[in-house]
């Protein structure tokens, strides 16, 4: 497939790495069905897969009264059908995000980009929504490979700005998601509430939530010791304050341990984790989380 977008964000070298990409996921998810997550339903033209219990108003056409002739019992056929797989991307856009080295923001917009160009190579339906405390721009749910220039457009004309409120943004998410799947929140998860009650309003739901950690290595080196002004990266406000060298290597080894505390508290839940620090390339990065499995099947 050929390109005609070209820009700082999405160079032709970037762009020449999505098609790399595409072929080697390939390879990974060589013997799995492409879009396909199997689901189990009752209905014509589905392949058998089990037998349950009838239950009062389940549809009696799908009846197996062959089984019944033999156990006096009244089982429902299920077959199997390989489902669409809807992927949202939750893209924080919000200032903190412009921080590092390249900025988180450009470094996540990326990401978003290679895992959306695989999803739809893949058959899968991607949407995209920039969040911050709310949804500031979305891009509805569709497939198709061509769809990849959209995505790029979409992604490209996004910037970041405004304060993180990630349960906010979750909660004005969920009422226009047309159908629950994958939700990927892809954020620094600097939130004063917290990262923990997005992800859990995404379980409630009905939604597979992923975590993609954006980190950069600045997170975790506060400058200087002594008096120092620290300026909040959202609101612009200021704040004097004495740092010394005891309390700076406490930062230092809090922010370390913050991807870790993150990770546990995540897999612990059931919910993905990958950390995407900003210094890694993007292809070494997704080719890393679909090595791994369970976020684009």
């Amino acid at each position: 497939m050929g390109f005609a977008m070209s820009d700082d964000l999405f160079d032709l070298a970037f762009l020449e790495r999505l098609e790399y990409l595409r072929v080697v996921s390939r390879r990974i998810f060589a013997g799995t069905t492409a879009g396909g997550r199997t689901g189990r339903r009752t209905g014509p033209g589905l392949e058998f897969s089990e037998h349950r219990a009838y239950a009062p108003g389940d549809d009696f056409r799908h009846l197996d009264w062959a089984a019944y002739g033999r156990l006096e019992r009244l089982l429902l056929r299920l077959g199997q059908k390989d489902e669409d797989l809807s992927i949202y991307f939750l893209l924080d856009a919000s200032a903190s995000m412009r921080t590092g080295h390249p900025a988180k923001f450009d470094h996540a917009r990326r990401v978003v980009a290679a895992l959306a160009y695989v999803g739809l190579a893949n058959l899968d339906r991607v949407g995209i929504a920039a969040v911050d405390g709310g949804v500031r721009a979305h891009l509805e749910s569709g497939r198709g490979r061509a769809r990849i220039l959209t995505v790029l457009e979409f992604l490209r004309r996004l910037s970041a700005g405004g304060r993180t409120n990630l349960e906010g943004a979750v909660e004005r998410f969920l009422p226009h998601a047309p159908r629950t799947g994958l939700a990927v929140l892809v954020s620094d998860l600097f939130d004063p509430a917290g990262y923990e009650r997005p992800f859990l309003a995404l379980l409630a739901g009905g939604f597979e939530p992923w975590c993609l950690h954006v980190t950069d290595r600045s997170d975790s080196s506060p400058v200087g010791v002594g008096d120092l002004v620290i300026e909040d990266a959202e609101t612009g406000e200021g704040m004097g304050v004495y740092v010394g060298a005891k309390v700076r290597e406490r930062l230092i080894a809090e922010a370390v341990q913050f991807p870790a505390e993150v990770r546990s508290w995540c897999l612990a839940r059931g919910i993905g984790y990958a950390e995407a620090p900003t210094h890694l390339p993007v292809d070494v990065l997704v080719l890393d989380v679909l090595r791994r499995g369970g976020l684009l099947r």
